[in-house]
């Protein structure tokens, strides 16, 4: 297994910095995370509320889009700045682009397509598309999730064939709480023809474990694959688990959310099973500041 603590390759204030600007972006994710949640009950507790928002000139679309937009636009900077410690700034970059481009790519061939997810369609909830077809907010979702699947699958064996085969399957894993969540329940994209769960169908999986197994190998083969974990990693496809999950349950589809817990509990119970703690042991520390420069001596 890969260390979580390889040689940073930061000096000690850029990587305070980098700290900082982490635990900034995490807490502000974590917070689209509660107000989406918290907004969706107060909405059903009290539909009213809409009339308070809309005499302040804020309409329902905004309330949704807003933090929607924000989740998806800080989801790919925190593998960016969590793996930056210990990864050279070109690797990383290959790991950004060689993702979101495939991502890309297989997001702009389905929804033109119909291979390799099935037909299907986004909607204007995920903002501007690429060539009309793919919200741009999309393809760096795939490396962000990517990437951690292969930290995770890094965790549960230390063959490269296998950590790719593995960081496919959970990729797959957390598409399971996500689809439903996303075509159904608050329909972000939607599958014309239908399918047997929640609506899509099961080519949906067999093109997400394809796709995310030419990610993995491009990092594994290509990009020289990880050179260190991220004591981060589990909190974060956690994180982006529960979402989904929560917008399902709010939304009346508490067997989705019950089968999608069941799929993204098995990557975390196989790397727990691993010893490996699923919470960053400075989780509530606060970043370090930055230390003044002393006096030179005249």
């Amino acid at each position: 297994m890969l260390p979580d603590d390889a040689p940073a390759l930061l000096d000690p204030a850029a990587d305070a910095r980098r700290e900082r600007l982490f635990r900034i972006v995490f807490w502000t994710f974590v917070g689209t995370i509660v107000f989406s949640t918290f907004g969706t009950l107060a909405l059903k507790a009290y539909p009213p509320i809409l009339l308070v928002f809309a005499r302040m000139g804020i309409a329902y679309p905004s309330l949704v889009k807003g933090p929607t937009w924000l989740y998806n636009s800080l989801l790919p900077l925190l593998p960016l700045l969590a793996y930056a410690r210990t990864h050279p700034k070109a690797q990383l970059a290959f790991f950004a682009l060689w993702g979101t481009f495939c991502g890309g790519m297989s997001e702009l061939m389905g929804t033109s397509t119909g291979f390799p997810f099935g037909a299907y369609a986004y909607g204007d909830w995920l903002g501007p598309k690429f060539l009309d077809h793919v919200p741009y907010l999309i393809p760096p979702s795939w490396f962000a999730m990517s990437l951690l699947s292969l930290d995770l699958a890094s965790r549960v064996t230390s063959r490269r064939a296998e950590r790719i085969v593995v960081a496919a399957v959970f990729m797959t894993l957390w598409d399971v709480a996500l689809d439903p969540a996303m075509s159904r329940a608050f329909p972000m994209w939607t599958y014309p023809s239908g399918g047997f769960f929640f609506g899509m169908p099961i080519s949906n999986w067999a093109g997400w474990f394809g796709v995310a197994l030419v990610i993995a190998f491009g990092y594994e083969v290509i990009g020289g694959g990880l050179r260190a974990t991220t004591a981060w990693a589990p909190l974060l496809y956690a994180l982006n688990g529960l979402f989904p999950l929560l917008v399902s349950l709010l939304h009346g589809l508490p067997e989705a959310a019950a089968i999608g817990a069941v799929a993204v509990a098995m990557p975390l119970l196989a790397v727990r099973a691993q010893g490996v703690a699923l919470l960053p042991p400075n989780l509530l520390r606060r970043a370090p500041r930055r230390t003044p420069p002393k006096p030179v001596a005249a």
